[in-house]
């Protein structure tokens, strides 16, 4: 669980997100945004 979190806390900082916190609770309201993030949809 570990290694998944520390993967999107990485993807986020590639894609230049400075807060964490606030990112991680954003696509929490919309499940297709990590997906988005990740170029998969």
């Amino acid at each position: 669980m570990a290694a998944l979190r520390n993967a999107a806390i990485g993807a986020l900082h590639l894609k230049g997100v400075t807060n964490i916190v606030a990112a991680n609770r954003h696509p929490a309201r919309d499940s297709t945004r990590p997906l988005a993030l990740l170029g998969i949809t």
